[in-house]
């Protein structure tokens, strides 16, 4: 459907990789097809222990004695669906459609975060009018979970001392600087009884535009988890409220976009609940009058979904929870003070779930100042072990920081404002990129990061602009037989 477009050979890739199920820590069909693809076009490739892996294309006569350059990107999506859309993520295709000027997948997330930057990986290597010097190709896994493909690279796994990281979103910027992350896991212990004399109350919040922690936290878009612990926060004020389920959120690196909840009340107090609950819903509705979306709050007689009809945590045990979601901060924290307008320190609130032995949390932050983001760590912990919750901090990320003066940066915008006909931006952002981790078993590694224009990752209605991937296309192709200028 898209060899239409242009440039052909990266679209008719990127299509293939979408008929690939490629969810996060599941990523061996994609490795398999790759490893296939790669073996029935003699390219030499090979996978690490972690699961990376790694493609070469040899220099082309003449061009032997250009530096070898990196081209790198993740295999990995982050997998969402609309709420009526019925997926399975471990079997299903990703759908695509053209949209007048824009790619997207029907009411899931299209991954072209980074199934676009895998595409032009294999184009540059298959391309047979490409006339270039050496070229490695480094494919990640499970980049959207915590980076554990990067973090089990070992030194020597790739030898270019030039990376191009094709993991950006925005056309007409080059990404030289990202924040340093770190993701703290919480389980607060919880045993769920039958309680007597109860009436089940459901509450869900849904429709919120959710979107990148990292791209977007700076929206002040309201998180799901929150508006819950508030709407809870206004019943155990007035009344005793025992917990049976919730959950919320999507992934560990998007803003929660729903949430449900259902909890009990002593069933002479049942429409007292409501009640309170219909105040708090009235005046959440007026004041997110100027929010980009309206959200769908549904108050319902619930039904223990998956648990034992009536069985609930304690009241004691509510108030705990509440407590540690409200002390969780969410949102920016600091910005910078070199780079106007970049957020420089934030957390994510990103997703609760309940289990049998009782509720688990996740919560991601981010710096561009690793003695902000050690600061905020320390924090985090603090609030969990002072609400009784078990902590576990892991996936830490090193930041990357710019430097504007690299010759190989130098060399990435000159031949990105030829292709685009105006000057290029420099810019150092708030996600996180892989580069940072590669910093570590690189040392004096060079990289720079571009990508086309792709709006609302990490949510259903992710999309990629047409021609924006067409002119990447020219762009990457034009560094590529460029790097002779380095040599």
């Amino acid at each position: 459907m898209l060899e239409k477009y242009d440039p052909p050979l990266v679209w008719k890739l990127f299509e293939s990789i979408s008929g690939i199920p490629r969810c996060s820590k599941h990523e061996q069909r994609i490795r398999s097809w790759i490893r296939r693809w790669a073996g029935k076009r003699a390219l030499p490739s090979r996978e690490d222990e972690a699961g990376n892996l790694l493609l070469q294309r040899a220099a082309a006569p003449g061009c032997e004695k250009f530096p070898t350059l990196v081209l790198q990107a993740h295999l990995d999506m982050v997998c969402l669906a609309q709420e009526k859309h019925r997926v399975d993520f471990d079997t299903h295709p990703i759908r695509i459609r053209v949209d007048g000027k824009r790619v997207r997948a029907e009411g899931t997330t299209l991954g072209a975060d980074n199934g676009i930057g895998v595409a032009y990986c294999l184009a540059a290597l298959e391309d047979p009018e490409l006339v270039c010097g050496p070229l490695e190709v480094l494919l990640t896994v499970d980049e959207e979970e915590g980076a554990a493909g990067a973090l089990g690279l070992k030194p020597g796994f790739f030898s270019g001392r030039y990376l191009l990281n094709l993991d950006s979103e925005e056309e007409g910027i080059i990404t030289i600087g990202t924040a340093g992350i770190e993701t703290t896991d919480y389980t607060l212990a919880a045993s769920f009884e039958p309680v007597d004399g109860a009436a089940e109350i459901g509450l869900s919040i849904r429709g919120l535009p959710g979107g990148h922690s990292g791209v977007e936290i700076h929206l002040g878009r309201p998180n799901a988890i929150k508006l819950a612990v508030e709407a809870l926060a206004a019943l155990g004020e007035r009344l005793p409220v025992r917990l049976a389920r919730f959950d919320g959120g999507e992934a560990t690196n998007s803003i929660p976009a729903a949430v449900e909840c259902l909890f009990s009340v002593p069933r002479e107090r049942a429409d007292q609940a409501r009640s309170v609950l219909r105040q708090w819903q009235s005046a959440l509705l007026q004041s997110s009058c100027t929010w980009e979306t309206q959200p769908e709050i549904e108050i319902s007689d619930g039904a223990a979904r998956g648990a034992e009809a009536g069985a609930a945590c304690t009241v004691e045990l509510t108030r705990t929870l509440g407590g540690l979601l409200e002390q969780i901060p969410h949102g920016p924290l600091a910005y910078s003070r070199v780079i106007e307008h970049l957020v420089e320190t934030s957390n994510n609130l990103a997703r609760i779930r309940t289990g049998e032995g009782g509720f688990e949390i996740s919560a991601t932050c981010r710096s561009s100042v690793d003695e902000s983001l050690e600061r905020l760590s320390g924090e985090l912990k603090r609030i969990g072990e002072a609400n009784g919750a078990q902590v576990r901090q892991h996936s830490r990320l090193c930041g990357w920081s710019a430097d504007p003066a690299s010759r190989f940066s130098e060399l990435v915008r000159m031949h990105y404002g030829a292709v685009l006909g105006r000057p290029v931006a420099l810019k150092a952002i708030h996600a996180g990129l892989e580069c940072g981790i590669f910093t570590g078993i690189a040392p004096g590694l060079q990289m720079a990061s571009i990508g086309p224009d792709i709006t609302a990752v990490h949510t259903p209605e992710e999309s990629v602009d047409l021609a924006s991937v067409a002119l990447l296309w020219k762009v990457l192709r034009r560094i590529i037989t460029g790097m002779g200028e380095l040599a």
